[in-house]
């Protein structure tokens, strides 16, 4: 009744418009004339008058009615409740867990998006204004989150870059600073996206990086200090992306411009907001890249970077760990801390000479083992969900396999005739790796055996059985 009200004008001047509303507003005309006409005649064609003017005035309100059922003249309830019906079940998918490119998502979810998506396009700036304003927020971001994870494969990703769009244009609309840096934040994160795809096309590859980055500036701009963090973070996994190589095999050197701009992102961010674990994770897997690109791999301040930023993810994870219950959550950090503690150790062991060796090995095989080889034994745990073997398998199963190739020259120093033992650790845990591996990965496995560090600690008879493990139709 609120909506019929507030759009009572408009719907009078629709119904005039109708062929039904101009018929009874004819019948009321000629009534009214009628009685003008026949007002001293007998009571027949006074009550006959009568009889027309009831009928107009009658078609004319069943008129309007039908009329005000018109989604334009109800948008604001219909979007309201759209709205929350929405993200209520977005919500409960998410908490689900059925949100995943790797399954259909649910028909509830789908419709209620629809729905969402029809009443939007038809109400009035208006009636979007009066909508709660973190709802609407909620709402816009959960389309384009949506249509993220449909468009998951796309370099355009059509349907999630016009509903961020429309979640920036509304706030800035309504000058709303922080739902617009959010809405920014969300438009940046669907960049990170399609950084991730392969980026073969040059002219493509630097439009995509112009305009990510003018999104990113723009967001920095508008943020909060609270804000300000989840941007750089962004900012930083964004060029890391964009330092990949363009063949997409990770061994091949990477772009160290974009490479230390992403380091910096990330340390800045970590300094502003320490507390937050996400920062520490960021800031260690960016130095590990950084670290092992030329020329900072053979610079022995990277080394001390890397043992600086593996201690500040270990004492993050020790002071997070509780509260973080998913999969994701716990597999990102474990798989990190494990990865830059062999890094580090490689690096400073690799520095030492014969005597310093003999001294700190028991030092170094019990840091490897708690640091390196017990988070991710742990990752690997995880692994037991299908979709995260798909995604994670060779990683952590390849990073288990140089850890323990570090952890048989460890041995060897002291314990000769154990480190055979160890070294088919190695060989167990690359085959897991293969198992799991794209052609693409085993192919960089391959010509990385030769420059990893890890692996230059091994005997050559030792590098041949490993590049034998890894041999493509075997």
């Amino acid at each position: 009744m609120k909506d019929i009200i507030e759009h009572l004008p408009e719907i009078i001047k629709a119904s005039s418009s109708s062929i039904l509303g101009i018929v009874s507003l004819m019948l009321i005309l000629l009534s009214a004339l009628s009685w003008g006409f026949f007002k001293h005649s007998s009571n027949q064609w006074k009550l006959t008058t009568l009889v027309l003017f009831i009928s107009g005035g009658v078609i004319f309100g069943y008129t309007a009615l039908d009329i005000s059922k018109d989604p334009k003249f109800t948008s604001s309830l219909s979007l309201n409740t759209s709205l929350s019906k929405w993200v209520f079940e977005y919500d409960k998918a998410k908490k689900a867990n059925t949100i995943s490119v790797n399954s259909a998502l649910p028909t509830d979810l789908i419709n209620a998006r629809n729905d969402f998506e029809k009443y939007w396009r038809d109400a009035s700036l208006k009636d979007k204004k009066a909508l709660d304003t973190a709802l609407t927020y909620k709402g816009l971001s959960y389309v384009n989150r949506l249509y993220r994870v449909v468009e998951n494969d796309s370099s355009v990703k059509v349907n999630a870059t016009y509903w961020a769009n429309t979640s920036i244009s509304f706030f800035e609309e309504i000058q709303n600073r922080l739902y617009l840096t959010e809405a920014l934040i969300d438009k940046a994160a669907l960049y990170l996206d399609i950084s991730q795809l392969g980026h073969n096309d040059q002219q493509q590859f630097e439009k995509m990086a112009n305009e990510g980055d003018a999104i990113i500036n723009q967001a920095y701009q508008t943020s909060n200090p609270q804000q300000q963090t989840t941007i750089l973070r962004i900012s930083s996994r964004f060029y890391y992306n964009l330092a990949r190589p363009a063949s997409f095999r990770l061994s091949d050197q990477w772009d160290n411009n974009y490479l230390l701009l992403a380091y910096d992102k990330a340390l800045k961010a970590y300094e502003i907001e320490p507390e937050e674990s996400k920062n520490a994770n960021q800031l260690a897997r960016v130095t590990i890249k950084v670290s092992k690109n030329p020329p900072q791999n053979t610079d022995p301040i990277w080394t001390l970077k890397l043992r600086d930023a593996k201690e500040k993810l270990k004492q993050a994870w020790i002071d997070s760990k509780s509260s973080r219950t998913g999969l994701i959550e716990r597999l990102s950090p474990l798989n990190v801390l494990g990865v830059i503690t062999t890094e580090t150790l490689c690096r400073e062991w690799q520095a030492l000479d014969k005597n310093e060796k003999s001294l700190k090995t028991a030092q170094f095989q019990n840091e490897l083992e708690l640091d390196a080889l017990s988070p991710l034994r742990e990752a690997v745990a995880l692994l037991n969900n299908s979709q995260l073997r798909k995604a994670y398998g060779f990683d952590i199963y390849y990073d288990i396999a140089r850890a323990y190739s570090l952890k048989t020259d460890l041995v060897r120093q002291t314990q000769g005739l154990q480190a055979t033992s160890v070294f088919s650790e190695v060989k167990i845990n690359l085959k897991q790796a293969k198992e799991n591996a794209k052609t693409s990965q085993l192919e960089s496995a391959v010509k990385d055996i030769d420059q990893e560090i890890t692996f230059s600690f091994l005997k050559t008879s030792e590098i041949d059985e490993l590049k034998q493990v890894l041999s493509i139709g075997l």
